[in-house]
């Protein structure tokens, strides 16, 4: 499925637009809501989240303000995490590898590490093989009481090169790219607890580890898409396979673009229906087109048995990522801001991106059976589907167009094919613009000789 998902009714569904609404400064860098209003990070200070000067501060729901920092310039933000409403952040200041840490916009030099999570009235920052924490209830005191560190790789040989903390349950989640660690965290250091190592369950993007449902962690591992989910009451944790479906596809890139472009991706929750995107923010081509963002979209919902995966070509490079209002916002390399499904109050605005549907060969209850295909009957609506069929499992390239689905065919009669083949698998292409779901579809055979 590419531009479209599974809704929890079992629909497919055409994706929304990213819909632009903000243009940010190019000496700022990245995206964070704060206090429910959108900011950026930008240099040379001061910050402050209800700035005076109305070029800094969000004026409606819509405006993108700035977070000042103690800093002449900003290459790249590392990392970001709330405490009481401020923002703590980690960020390269140029690009030989000069690392500034801030929390309010102060720079804080005695502060250390380049991955940060808030958890338990602390700050927590992790690099290479040491995890890091600040002062109860201050993450600008890096030395006072409750402050200190961890060397993880006494414990395990495999914690040398951590690169993500998430919260587990009631446990922090340390990840290396080989490892994971889970530690029972106190505001007392002394009561600190190594709990659990699960060995081949690291991860190799530092955004792309992210709590997902009632505790798991969701991450982008060198083999695709994993989660580290509860396996019995005790939640002790396991590795979840969750990501298999996509296995394929993420090995391919990852064998063709490499670690460092694969260590960009970002995830990132949408708000109300609960997906779960795994943004690849690196630029990449389909096919020989533009270059663009690739974001791979996981629609669960456990009640109705709802577990898929999908596709969106954004248009665009992503760069950053946040929650805001109820939508995802994202930034490109052209420091433009887009809502995905745009910011009027009157409803979702949809693009004439191209939409991509393919079924796999299916030979309905008779596998080894020739069959003369006939009929087709579906329940759609929104702008038409056009419909191709494939009929040779030896070539499936080979296809022929048939016509267009254009609302509901059964109260029509039904949508007439001519093929004869074992096996049949159906596309569906569009691009246009509006809305468009698929509700279900009926395929018409009769069957011949077994073969």
């Amino acid at each position: 499925m590419l531009n479209c998902h599974i809704t929890p009714g079992g629909e497919i569904e055409k994706r929304m637009a990213f819909v632009p609404f903000w243009e940010c400064s190019a000496q700022s860098k990245g995206l964070v809501e704060v206090n429910r209003k959108l900011y950026t990070f930008g240099p040379n200070g001061p910050y402050v989240t209800e700035p005076p000067g109305e070029s800094q501060t969000p004026k409606d729901p819509w405006t993108v303000g700035v977070l000042g920092q103690q800093t002449t310039s900003i290459y790249e933000i590392i990392d970001h995490d709330l405490f009481d409403n401020k923002v703590f952040v980690v960020l390269w200041k140029d690009n030989v590898g000069t690392v500034g840490r801030y929390y309010a916009g102060v720079d804080l030099p005695a502060a250390k590490g380049y991955y940060c999570r808030t958890y338990k009235t602390k700050m927590y920052t992790v690099s290479n093989t040491v995890l890091y924490f600040s002062a109860v209830g201050n993450p600008a005191d890096w030395t006072g009481t409750g402050s200190g560190n961890i060397d993880l790789s006494l414990g395990d040989s495999d914690m040398t090169d951590c690169i993500a903390l998430e919260v587990y349950y009631d446990k922090l989640a340390i990840f290396s790219r080989t490892a994971t660690q889970l530690w029972a965290i106190d505001p007392d250091p002394l009561k600190n607890q190594y709990t659990q190592t699960m060995r081949e369950a690291g991860a190799i993007a530092w955004r792309s580890v992210l709590q997902y449902g009632s505790g798991d962690v969701m991450y982008l591992s060198q083999s695709g898409i994993r989660s580290l989910r509860a396996r019995n009451s005790s939640l002790a944790a396991a590795v979840s396979d969750i990501g298999s479906p996509l296995d394929p596809v993420l090995q391919d890139l990852f064998r063709y673009m490499g670690e460092d472009w694969m260590s960009g991706a970002i995830a990132i929750l949408q708000p109300v229906t609960g997906r779960f995107w795994i943004i690849m923010s690196g630029a990449a081509s389909y096919e020989g087109g533009p270059l663009t963002s690739r974001i791979y979209i996981l629609s669960a919902f456990p009640g109705p048995k709802i577990t898929a995966w999908s596709e969106y070509d954004a248009g665009f490079v992503i760069t950053a990522a946040a929650v805001h209002n109820n939508r995802i916002v994202v930034r490109d390399d052209n420091n433009v801001v887009y809502a995905y499904g745009g910011i009027d109050p009157a409803g979702p605005v949809y693009d004439d991106c191209y939409v991509e549907l393919v079924f796999p060969f299916h030979a309905g209850e008779h596998v080894a059976t020739t069959k003369t295909f006939t009929a087709l009957d579906a329940t759609c609506y929104g702008v038409p589907w056009d419909v191709y069929c494939a009929f040779n499992v030896e070539d499936p390239d080979v296809e022929d167009w048939v016509g267009a689905f254009d609302g509901a065919s059964f109260p029509q009669g039904k949508f007439e094919i001519n093929g004869r083949s074992t096996h049949m698998s159906l596309r569906l292409r569009s691009q246009q613009a509006g809305p468009q779901t698929l509700s279900n579809m009926v395929v018409h055979y009769q069957t011949g000789e077994s073969g």
